[in-house]
């Protein structure tokens, strides 16, 4: 009995500290601080370290190399904020390019609980504490036919521990086509559009387990240069959910970059059915176009009130 009571705490506890409140809802956080700071516009966004979790077919089409960053968040600071401990939120992406139109991508993710207290049958608290944690491992590639279109799949694997002796697994699968459409010499649209978290159930011990958080969506992402020193980029998504919290998901964004240099960037996202509508303001800085630093803040109530987000990456 005070097994399945630890059990069943630990589980409410890893559910509120994860954003969509379902199973593997890793997978559903937005690993890319930048585009974080856009409202969670990922779907066509451009080739980056992140996109073996934004969309695999992205990183082809870039102009860069190789590409790694790595991000940080007290997650959901509203529901610690009476806690001494916090969420912790972080990962890594990284690709490389093979062979001129290949790009061989790989990530990991982590989610630790800010922790809980054991209760007993009648509600009182006990010695048992559990911090429950998820992480994913990723791998991605993506193949760049013609000069415009990109094709790209990734493969995630999701491990969740309650914290209590209890642990399940999954894995899931992400498919997704970009194309670069030009429009001159100093604009060009970017059409996406990527089947997500498609994979096993994810089980803690026997049962039938629960399902992934998988989606689809549609997405552009509008850049122009005004001049060689100015950039701005205006994006949205937009999908369905068809696991968990089902229903339309969509976010809009926006990015002016100075001088190839310094980025202001605002967005707004919406998931009504998980209750995760917040805007996002954010900013960035590049160093000689190589080092990158982004930060995004959520401007939201609940469990996203005072989250923020930082992140590093360097392109070669």
């Amino acid at each position: 009995m005070k097994k399945i009571i630890l059990m069943a705490a630990a589980l409410l506890c890893a559910m509120t500290a994860t954003q969509a409140q379902e199973a593997g809802s890793l997978l559903d956080i937005n690993a890319d601080t930048r585009t974080a700071a856009m409202g969670d516009v990922t779907t066509a966004a451009e080739g980056s370290a992140f996109s073996v979790f934004n969309n695999a077919a992205a990183a082809p089409l870039s102009n860069k190399k190789f590409q790694i960053g790595a991000y940080y968040s007290p997650w959901a600071s509203g529901l610690t904020k009476d806690l001494e401990k916090k969420n912790t939120l972080m990962g890594v992406g990284a690709y490389f390019t093979a062979g001129e139109r290949h790009s061989i991508q790989i990530g990991f993710r982590y989610l630790q609980s800010a922790g809980s207290v054991g209760m007993d049958a009648n509600g009182n608290p006990t010695k048992d504490t559990f911090a429950p944690k998820d992480m994913t491992i990723d791998l991605g590639y993506g193949i760049r036919i013609g000069e415009s279109l990109g094709v790209g799949v990734a493969a995630h694997y999701i491990n969740s521990n309650l914290g209590v002796g209890a642990s399940g697994s999954a894995v899931a699968v992400d498919l997704g086509v970009q194309y670069r459409l030009g429009l001159g010499e100093k604009a060009n649209l970017d059409l996406g559009v990527k089947a997500a978290n498609i994979g096993s159930k994810l089980k803690y011990g026997e049962g039938e387990g629960s399902a992934l958080p998988a989606k689809a969506t549609l997405g552009a992402v509008f850049t122009v240069q005004p001049s060689d020193a100015h950039s701005i980029k205006v994006g949205v998504d937009a999908g369905y959910k068809f696991m968990g919290y089902t229903g339309f998901v969509a976010g809009i964004g926006a990015e002016y970059m100075a001088f190839n240099t310094v980025a202001a960037r605002v967005g707004y996202h919406m998931d009504g059915k998980a209750k995760m509508n917040y805007a996002t303001v954010g900013l960035g800085v590049r160093v000689v176009d190589m080092i990158q630093a982004d930060f995004t803040y959520y401007l939201a109530s609940g469990a996203m009130k005072n989250t923020f987000r930082a992140g590093l990456s360097f392109r070669f």
